[in-house]
């Protein structure tokens, strides 16, 4: 006993101890904030201001929305104006004028395939710009929130890799007093010395993924983010059962890529009538009005230049017979290319439903893969008290010890990133239906938390306990 009671003294790490290494083990904040943190809805809204390639899209949706206009011209009156002043010198003496000429002319379409046809394919791509604008607000959404989640991760990385850190750092300086004494074996100080050599390059490799991730998130909001709320290890997730099926059909029918892909399809339709124009007559009606004076000349031959304004209005007529059979290869043409876009259309609904059944897998294995990790956090706090009771008295060996304390780290890191899993996962799954939207992220803002130091159950014995 009075062995064990020597070895006590010297290895055994308190609570007191403890608890300044292992705070805030869990998902847990910065301490001492006085402002609030920001949390989902706060980096998107920076992000909705900021980001580039939402003002991309937007700038792309507002030049393509212009193409319906564009292809409305030609069906509208078209009206023009023209003047001319021609000086005629003659050999012929009084025979020199001047003329001015000026007209007003207007032409409307009466039919022509090919325009109206045009019309209703400017009606879908304006549709499709309206899909893609779309697509890539929930790009944002999902970007913001994949951003987020990786700064906590990587922050939850440094927290734990610091806790690791000292804890080693503490073992190692208690195995070398040990061995001083002559209580602990050459091994022991070698294996805590390793451990702690280990956890400290974890430790910066773990600030530096942190640096990584902040920077990877300033980018998306223009402005630098250093206080989130966060997902705590104790927060429940209250999500009903996923039904495969139902979002399988709502990724098929409302999935924002099929529904481009679809108004693609219809474009590349109206493709084909507006080549097989090129058989059809085009009908147009024209009005011009002309007004024509002479001036300069000599009054013997006044007769000769008078003034004059015309009006003209007629119907026009045209059909083309013969154009070397590019008409009739340029229809195979457009063929082809609706054909194309079917089989788009086709692999994009393929791709939905594929990406609906995956997340929902992800989101149902999730929630069990965080109850798995949450018993896995107490099992290791259980089996690192047990490892290091063991230790004390001399049933175990100090490599079990860090084997143990390892795994109780991991299992936390564990957790932490399940936590996160499952709010992507829903996200993606919400995006995968068509149906992501800023009130869907609002959703899962009550999940987040200001961050706060969590309470962590004692997993060493007291000092001064036999």
């Amino acid at each position: 006993m009075k062995n064990c009671s020597n070895s006590d003294t010297t290895r055994r790490v308190g609570r007191t101890d403890w608890k300044k290494l292992v705070v805030a083990l869990g998902l847990t904040g910065w301490m001492g904030q006085a402002l609030a943190s920001a949390g989902l809805m706060d980096v998107y809204q920076m992000a909705v201001t900021h980001d580039a390639q939402l003002a991309q899209a937007r700038a792309q949706y507002e030049a393509d929305k212009q193409v319906l206009e564009i292809n409305r011209a030609p069906l509208l009156p078209q009206i023009s104006a023209d003047a001319d002043i021609t000086r005629q010198e003659s050999d012929q003496d009084g025979r020199d004028n001047t003329r001015r000429q000026a007209g007003v002319s207007l032409t409307q379409t009466l039919y022509r395939k090919d325009q109206f046809a045009r019309y209703d394919q400017a009606e879908f791509q304006r549709q499709q710009a309206e899909y893609a604008l779309r697509e890539a607000e929930q790009s944002v959404i999902e970007r913001v929130t994949d951003a987020y989640f990786k700064v906590l991760l990587a922050l939850e990385d440094v927290r734990l890799a610091k806790a690791r850190e000292n804890s080693d750092k503490t073992q190692w300086e208690r195995a070398q007093a040990s061995a001083d004494v002559g209580l602990a074996s050459k091994t022991d100080v070698l294996q805590s010395k390793s451990s702690f050599d280990l956890s400290k390059s974890q430790r910066i490799s773990a600030e530096n993924d942190l640096d990584v991730a902040r920077e990877e998130l300033m980018k998306l909001t223009g402005q630098p983010v250093t206080d989130l709320k966060e997902i705590r290890l104790d927060t429940q997730l209250s999500m009903q059962p996923v039904n495969v099926l139902t979002w399988e059909e709502k990724a098929e029918s409302r999935n924002l890529a099929v529904l481009q892909s679809q108004e693609a399809a219809a474009v590349a339709s109206k493709t084909i009538e507006v080549e097989k124009s090129g058989h059809w007559v085009s009908v147009d009606v024209r009005a011009q009005y002309q007004h024509q004076s002479y001036s300069g000349y000599d009054d013997a031959y006044a007769m000769n230049y008078n003034d004059a304004n015309g009006l003209n209005l007629g119907v026009y007529a045209s059909l083309p017979l013969y154009s070397g059979g590019g008409t009739s290869a340029k229809v195979a043409q457009a063929r082809a290319s609706y054909q194309a876009a079917n089989q788009s259309l086709r692999n994009a609904r393929e791709s939905a439903r594929l990406n609906a059944r995956i997340q929902a897998r992800n989101l149902e294995r999730g929630l069990e893969l965080v109850r798995a990790n949450r018993a896995a956090v107490v099992s290791n706090d259980a089996f690192l008290e047990a490892a290091e009771e063991g230790y004390n008295v001399g049933l175990r060996n100090l490599l079990e010890v860090l084997t143990a304390r390892t795994n109780m780290f991991q299992a936390r890191r564990n957790l932490a990133e399940s936590l996160h899993n499952v709010v992507l996962s829903r996200l993606r799954l919400e995006s995968a239906a068509g149906t992501l939207t800023p009130e869907t992220l609002q959703r899962f803002e009550r999940l987040l938390s200001e961050p706060r130091e969590e309470t962590v159950p004692d997993v060493m014995p007291d000092a001064d306990a036999t």
